[in-house]
């Protein structure tokens, strides 16, 4: 069996073994540069064997057979993450802006990677797309450069607009199905967090909403990625993070987030 391993900044390891070339190939696209064949010890190691067209994973005392590998494999990893323990790890994207980090924090299915992808082609740079790894102490935005995964609307409302990738490759499983590119201007160090923008997409309004401090904890609370104890440490931390400026922000223009982004950096200035 050929191996790969998911080595993810600040997050629990992962090492899948199979004898699915194809499968390896499609966790290539996945996870893009954290996904290495260099040899390390990793948290967890998966194995997947395929027979015609059914996979066999097997993890700890599981085994499982399926026809969606990638899917299976997906949930896994979410059900086993876990992140270092310096790390508040909000479900979301984020871009650069004059060496600032702007989070865009929504649920899934909410255009944020569409969004994400719109604001990288126009000059924003790619902090990450689905996972925001936020520092406790010094509250940076530390660099998660994945792929960018584009549902199919999403990468033709930006072929509309003139703006789609045109380096992709389409990642066609039996369960996923996307446009799937890195963006040149990715960024590589930690960067200040400036702002931090709740998001939904509209039909045809466009409008930037204060939020008062029991909106911003409300929302702080409901932002994780994954489940984190609701202990006195822990809520001390979001009434601090509850400081950074928080705003709700609904949209059905991209190019609205991109000029609210820029005139909210210069009046933080």
């Amino acid at each position: 069996m050929n191996k790969i391993n998911i080595l993810a900044p600040y997050q629990t390891s992962f090492t899948i073994r199979t004898d699915c070339d194809e499968l390896l190939k499609f966790l290539v696209l996945e996870h893009g540069q954290y996904a290495t064949s260099v040899n390390c010890s990793t948290d967890y190691t998966i194995t997947v064997s395929k027979n015609r067209e059914i996979y066999k994973i097997s993890f700890e005392n599981q085994t499982i057979k399926t026809d969606i590998p990638l899917r299976i494999i997906k949930d896994i990893m979410y059900q086993e993450r876990k992140y270092d323990e310096n790390i508040f790890a909000m479900h979301g994207g984020a871009v650069e802006y004059k060496n600032g980090a702007y989070l865009i924090v929504a649920a899934t299915t909410s255009g944020k990677t569409t969004l994400t992808s719109y604001l990288v082609s126009n000059s924003f740079g790619y902090i990450t797309d689905d996972c925001i790894l936020l520092d406790r102490e010094s509250f940076k935005i530390y660099p998660f450069t994945t792929p960018l995964h584009l549902r199919k609307g999403g990468y033709n409302a930006l072929k509309a607009l003139g703006c789609a990738p045109e380096n992709y490759v389409f990642l066609d499983s039996v369960s996923i199905k996307r446009y799937v590119y890195t963006p040149n201007n990715s960024v590589s160090k930690p960067l200040p967090l400036k702002k931090i923008f709740f998001i939904t997409r509209t039909e045809d309004t466009n409008i930037l909403e204060e939020m008062n401090t029991t909106e911003k904890i409300t929302a702080l609370l409901k932002s994780p990625i994954t489940e984190y104890e609701i202990d006195g440490s822990y809520l001390s931390f979001i009434s601090k993070l509850s400081a950074i400026p928080c705003k709700r922000l609904y949209y059905s223009n991209m190019d609205f987030v991109a000029e609210v982004i820029k005139y909210e950096q210069q009046s933080y200035n």
